[in-house]
Parts: C-alpha cells; sequence; structure tokens
C-alpha cells in the first residue's frame, strides 16, 4: 500500500509541475486555495462522469479533440521545430478520417453503450504524447491506403474541381445575365 501511495504522491508532483505552466491553473489555485492538481482531477472527473452518463457527450468529446490539438497546432506552426508540425499535421489526417468514418456510422455507434467515453479513450491515445497513438494508426493504416490509392484519389477530386468550377462559371453567368436584363 506504500508503494501506491508513493507513486500517486509522485504522479501528483508531476501534475503539479505541469499544471504550474499554465497562468490560468496557478491563479485558481491561489483563488481557491485549493491546490491546482486537486482542482484538475476534480475537473476531469466531472468531465468523465458527464461523458459517461452521455451527458454532453457529443459536445465534451468533440471539444477534447479538437481544443488541446488546435492549441497545440498553433504552438507547433509558430515553433521552428519541424517535428511537432508532422505530429499535429498525422493527428489532423486521422482525425479527419475518423470524423468521415463517424458520420457514415453514427447511427450505429449511437446504440453502442458507452461510445462517448470510448471516443474519448481514443482522442486521448490518438493526441497524448506518451501514445502518439495518431502516428500509429497514420502509418499502419491511412498511410498504406492512401499511397496505394493516391493517383486513384487525385483523379477524383480533378473531377470534383472540374464540375464545381464549371458549375460556379454557370451561376456566376446566370447571375450576370440576370443582372444585365
Amino acid at each position: 500500500m506504500e508503494a501506491v501511495t508513493k507513486q500517486a504522491e509522485l504522479y501528483l508532483a508531476q501534475l503539479d509541475k505541469e499544471l504550474s505552466k499554465f497562468p490560468l491553473a496557478v491563479e485558481a489555485e491561489k483563488k481557491t486555495k485549493v491546490p491546482k492538481t486537486y482542482i484538475a482531477l476534480g475537473a476531469s472527473f466531472v468531465i468523465l462522469v458527464l461523458v459517461f452518463f452521455n451527458v454532453w457527450g457529443d459536445l465534451i468529446t468533440n471539444l477534447i479533440g479538437f481544443l488541446y490539438p488546435a492549441y497545440q497546432s498553433f504552438k507547433a506552426i509558430e515553433s521552428s521545430n519541424k517535428q511537432d508540425d508532422a505530429q499535429w499535421l498525422t493527428y489532423w489526417t486521422v482525425y479527419g478520417f475518423l470524423n468521415i468514418i463517424e458520420f457514415f456510422t453514427d447511427t450505429i455507434l449511437f446504440w453502442v453503450p458507452f461510445y462517448h467515453l470510448f471516443k474519448t479513450g481514443l482522442l486521448l491515445y490518438l493526441f497524448l504524447p506518451q501514445f502518439q497513438g495518431a502516428s500509429v494508426i497514420y502509418s499502419k493504416v491511412l498511410r498504406p491506403y492512401l499511397v496505394s490509392n493516391e493517383k486513384g484519389i487525385d483523379a477524383e477530386i480533378s473531377k470534383v474541381k472540374a464540375k464545381a468550377t464549371s458549375a460556379a462559371s454557370g451561376i456566376l453567368n446566370a447571375a450576370a445575365n440576370l443582372h444585365n436584363e
């Protein structure tokens, strides 16, 4: 039991060190006189309960999958390090593909118990640096598929682009004709 307590204290110390990098967490600790680790763990627990019972599950999981990665992407763009750029581009590629899959399977996934809890776990796996899950899924699933189908995908994109350009041109011409009348 002592080993578990020591390990928990170590994790709390690491979390406190990480939270100290965020002025909002430091300010919340000062104002509430509650350790920032407890505030973060409490907020995480509340979010977990909301997702578990599917209270705003869709909203919360989408925010989890978007807010932190978007901020980290901003930091990656602003840094001179190209490795973090690749990490976040990979995340957004995998995230996009998962969103497309989810769109078409949403009516089925709605019936899966605790779906949003699983989705939250998957999103954390994808973007947390400890796991680098987006890189794993990209290299083992998406990249092989995209490389083998790249020419066909490019051809279809060109067709759609040509049709969209033609349709937009037709709409503009029709609008100009109406205006001239």
